[in-house]
């Protein structure tokens, strides 16, 4: 339920109009379902998984027994393949409506999908009959009444790991289409500038409503000079007091190795005791 106030009270007293920030985010409210980050969230996430089960058993074939080099090889797939095109999507629609993007950040993030494209695509080749032992054998068949064997199957466990490496590939584009349409700069720019001058205009407010105060009020020197003086004088008092409480202390202590105690005074072994009134 939104807050039904019109004003809010901040910790300087002042009272700040909250129409304007809701105002400001129903400008900028995303009007169509397919510019909602959640939505790419969720189609990036769904390429992650799929990606991500199709290299868990491409290196469960073969790197079974080294579980976390098999882990840190499914992460830089997967890296490869998700993450590089999002963000090499967003980089060009960014250079696409006018900012300067360097080409390095551009660059980078290509280089590692096709290095992952070569590598999955080598892997898959050079551990098909390992991905797919069940098509890997022979394949016997009857043909006019005769028995025949037909090594089909090798080649059917290559389609299926040319197949497998190229959906990462279908994912990667669809990840980075998802990345481009939904993409947009200007318009996050151009909310948070308003954003900013809409906190900036709320600061001005208050420093006018201030400068009037102080301009309306004729006493309003005299009023600080005399705050200022009451400040002064308590804390002076407290220095004094301080100070006193020294002298009976040092005076306590002087008088316990003393023949006579009572012959120590603030006047012939300290000098004169604090006076408030004359200091001021």
């Amino acid at each position: 339920m939104k807050n039904p106030k019109l004003y809010k009270l901040d910790k300087q007293g002042n009272l700040n109009f909250l129409t304007h920030n809701r105002l400001h985010k129903d400008k900028y409210k995303e009007d169509s379902v397919w510019n909602q980050t959640w939505l790419l969230m969720v189609i990036v996430a769904a390429c992650i998984v799929a990606d991500y089960a199709s290299f868990s058993s491409l290196f469960a074939s073969f790197l079974y027994d080294n579980a976390l080099l098999r882990n840190i090889c499914i992460i830089a797939l997967v890296l490869a393949f998700e993450i590089s095109p999002v963000y090499l999507g967003a980089a060009m629609k960014k250079r696409a409506c006018g900012y300067h993007v360097e080409k390095i950040s551009m660059i980078i993030p290509l280089l590692a999908f096709v290095l992952g494209v070569i590598i999955n695509l080598i892997l898959r080749l050079a551990t098909h009959e390992l991905t797919f032992p069940d098509l890997s054998g022979a394949v016997t068949s009857m043909i006019g009444g005769t028995n025949e064997t037909e090594s089909t199957g090798s080649q059917n466990s290559v389609v299926y790991a040319c197949f497998f490496a190229i959906l990462p590939v279908i994912t990667s584009l669809v990840a980075f289409a998802a990345s481009y349409a939904m993409s947009d700069p200007l318009k996050k720019e151009r909310a948070a500038l308003e954003k900013t001058k809409i906190e900036l205009t709320r600061q001005i407010g208050q420093l006018e409503s201030m400068l009037a105060e102080y301009g309306s009020d004729e006493s309003y020197l005299e009023r600080l000079l005399a705050d200022d003086e009451s400040k002064f004088n308590t804390a002076l008092m407290m220095i004094h007091n301080q100070r006193d409480e020294f002298f009976d202390y040092a005076r306590q202590k002087i008088s316990e190795h003393l023949a006579s105690p009572a012959a120590t005074s603030y006047v012939v072994d300290y000098g004169k005791k604090s006076n408030f009134e004359e200091d001021i």
